[in-house]
């Protein structure tokens, strides 16, 4: 993580109907965030924690956090943290204004694997392939859209609440849960079920908005989770486990989506 690149995106005025994105950090916290006192903010703000793990706070009350955690709190929303692990969190924040009545009260959810992914993908993007001190590109602030819009659909309990059944995609993670050893590559999946690659995809495309190749990633990333908590497992059986012949190669993907090596994560959460 010595190589870790934040992002700091401040006075960005990005609007669309009904709000007006501010700021997009994407840091490690400092010594001095570590404990950070109850305060509050004239703007809504999202708090996704990447990694680590500690106590939020809001209004004397504490709410447990830990990678996947999301947390919504509107405008004049007390809140606070304090970190219960050696290593230091990773977050990501967006402030934002809502114009016109708040839509929810203090929220606090916990992201899919798949999610996780696709947001570490388009921040990884943003490091990558854009300048991110031209906070006013088309490009970056595309990106900061489409993560806002993935952190906004989470915590909008409609969407939640009346989500689709996809039987062709939850076939496919059936598949790759139960299998003892998942597939190096997408067309191993359609093997194992006996469909064209090209169709099996279009069916989960179009059920889903996913593919195979997130799908594999998804299983990996959770299977990885996994193995890494016990203590007794190789860090080479657990790529073996995960479709990846090389264990460095496997390290490479896991701190790519993750931000950390697997020994940096395990020891972060054993």
């Amino acid at each position: 993580m010595n190589k870790f690149q934040p992002i700091f995106l401040e006075n960005l005025r990005i609007s669309i109907p009904g709000y007006s994105i501010l700021r997009v950090a994407h840091h490690r916290h400092t010594p001095k965030s570590d404990l950070v006192e109850e305060h509050e903010h004239t703007y809504s703000q999202f708090l996704l924690y990447l990694r680590g793990q500690g106590i939020q706070t809001y209004n004397g009350e504490p709410i447990a956090v830990r990678r996947g955690a999301l947390l919504y709190f509107p405008p004049g929303t007390r809140h606070g943290f304090i970190k219960s692990m050696k290593s230091p969190p990773l977050s990501l924040v967006i402030n934002f204004k809502e114009n016109g009545a708040k839509k929810w009260r203090v929220k606090n959810k916990v992201l899919l694997p798949v999610t996780l992914s696709e947001i570490e993908s388009v921040l990884n993007q943003m490091i990558q392939s854009v300048d991110i001190h031209q906070a006013h590109s088309i490009v970056a602030s595309s990106h900061i859209l489409q993560i806002f819009s993935v952190l906004f659909n989470v915590l909008d309990e409609g969407n939640i609440n009346n989500r689709t059944v996809y039987p062709v995609t939850e076939k496919v993670r059936r598949l790759l849960n139960e299998l003892p050893v998942i597939p190096k590559a997408p067309n191993e999946i359609a093997n194992f079920l006996g469909e064209d690659l090209s169709s099996l995809n279009r069916k989960v495309r179009r059920e889903s908005a996913l593919n195979l190749g997130i799908l594999l990633d998804e299983t990996r990333q959770k299977r990885s989770y996994e193995g890494l908590k016990k203590e007794n497992l190789s860090i080479a059986k657990i790529a073996w486990d995960c479709g990846f012949a090389d264990p460095n190669y496997f390290a490479r993907w896991f701190r790519k989506k993750v931000g950390q090596s697997p020994r940096q994560w395990r020891e972060g959460n054993s």
